[in-house]
C-alpha cells in the first residue's frame, strides 16, 4: 500500500523537476499560472534546489510574494536574508533577480500539494526550508 504512494509522489516530484526553469528576472505573468499547486526555487551561485513551497496562486506567490515582496510576506526572502547575511530588501530581491530561478507544478487537490510540499523537503533537503526549522 505505501509504496504505491511513495511511488505516486517520486513520480509527482519527478514531473515538477522535469518543469522548465523560468528566472526571476526573466519571467513575465505570461510565464505563471494563477493556479493552486508546488514549486522549487534553484540557486545558480550554490548550484542546488534551496527552498520548496506550496500555495493556492502561483503566480502571487512567486512574481509577487518572493521575486518582489518583501520579509514580511514571504519565508524565503526572510530565509534568503537570513542565510546569505542579505541586511535590506533591495540586496535579496536583487539577489533573487541575479541568482534564482523556479519550476513550479500546478496541482488542485489541497491534501495532494501539501503532502508532495512535504515530500520535495524531505527528500531534496532545501536548506533555506531546513534553516527555517532550526
Amino acid at each position: 500500500m505505501y509504496e504505491g504512494i511513495v511511488s505516486d509522489y517520486i513520480g509527482m516530484l519527478r514531473k515538477l523537476l522535469a518543469k522548465p526553469k523560468h528566472r526571476f528576472a526573466d519571467a513575465s505573468s505570461q510565464d505563471v499560472l494563477k493556479a493552486s499547486g508546488v514549486y522549487v526555487i534553484y540557486d545558480k551561485r550554490i548550484n542546488e534546489i534551496v527552498y520548496a513551497g506550496r500555495t493556492k496562486n502561483l503566480r502571487r506567490r512567486l512574481l509577487g510574494d518572493h521575486k518582489s515582496g518583501n520579509v514580511k510576506g514571504s519565508q524565503f526572502r526572510k530565509a534568503l536574508g537570513r542565510n546569505f547575511t542579505l541586511k535590506s530588501e533591495d540586496e535579496i530581491s536583487s539577489y533573487i533577480l541575479k541568482n534564482c530561478s523556479f519550476q513550479f507544478l500546478p496541482l488542485e487537490e489541497f491534501e495532494e500539494i501539501v503532502r508532495l510540499e512535504h515530500f520535495a523537503i524531505a527528500v531534496l533537503g532545501p536548506i533555506l526550508n531546513v534553516r527555517l526549522k532550526q
